[in-house]
């Protein structure tokens, strides 16, 4: 389900910037988010900050941690970073491509006023969070997102993609851009990231 959404930049720009010039980025940026204070995650004696997972197309930050780069050169505990980053990820992944699958509008570019595409949107991410509700607290049959529609993890604990991710991508008005961001990092960012891979190595 949607918590926060910022809706009305170009869709030719990179996540990055556009996270960047958002409301939610210029509050994160600033330490205006109020974010639950920093803790020790998983009974470490670390105490790190909350933060927010993204793809390649993100710069590093304190707030933000995204995967390293590579895929054949990366060290295996960085490897392993990157998979459990991929699989926080993989929420609003999956939130994103049921609104692709669910709401066929979103399978082209919306030839429509600005105005009306934003107001397109915010219908649709309100129709899908009651729709998600409707899911958690009803027990009939049907269904808004079914089983096996998003990521799923197998008797072996290996994850599984969801039945969207097979569909036609290509046209989507929701197209991956990745590696598209400013990548400057402070030092702060780079050593709470090594930090988490070694508390990953003791899990």
């Amino acid at each position: 389900m949607y918590t926060f959404i910022d809706i009305g930049a170009y869709g030719r720009r990179s996540d990055g910037g556009i996270f960047k010039e958002s409301e939610m980025g210029q509050k994160f940026e600033s330490g205006e988010m109020k974010l639950p204070p920093p803790a020790s995650p998983y009974g470490s004696d670390a105490t790190l900050p909350y933060c927010i997972v993204g793809d390649e197309a993100f710069p590093l930050k304190p707030y933000l941690m995204r995967p390293y780069l590579g895929k054949t050169r990366v060290e295996h505990d960085r490897r392993v970073f990157n998979y459990r980053l991929r699989r926080a990820r993989r929420v609003i992944e999956n939130t994103f491509g049921i609104m692709v699958s669910r709401w066929r509008i979103f399978r082209k570019p919306i030839i429509m006023p600005v105005e009306h595409s934003m107001l397109i949107v915010q219908a649709a991410v309100c129709l899908h969070n009651f729709l998600r509700l409707s899911d958690l607290n009803d027990e009939e049959d049907v269904k808004y997102i079914t089983p096996g529609s998003i990521d799923y993890e197998n008797e072996n604990n290996v994850l599984m993609p969801g039945s969207w991710r097979a569909e036609p991508q290509n046209g989507t008005a929701f197209a991956e851009i990745t590696r598209c961001g400013n990548n400057s990092s402070t030092k702060e960012a780079y050593a709470i990231r090594e930090i988490l891979i070694l508390i990953m190595k003791e899990l």
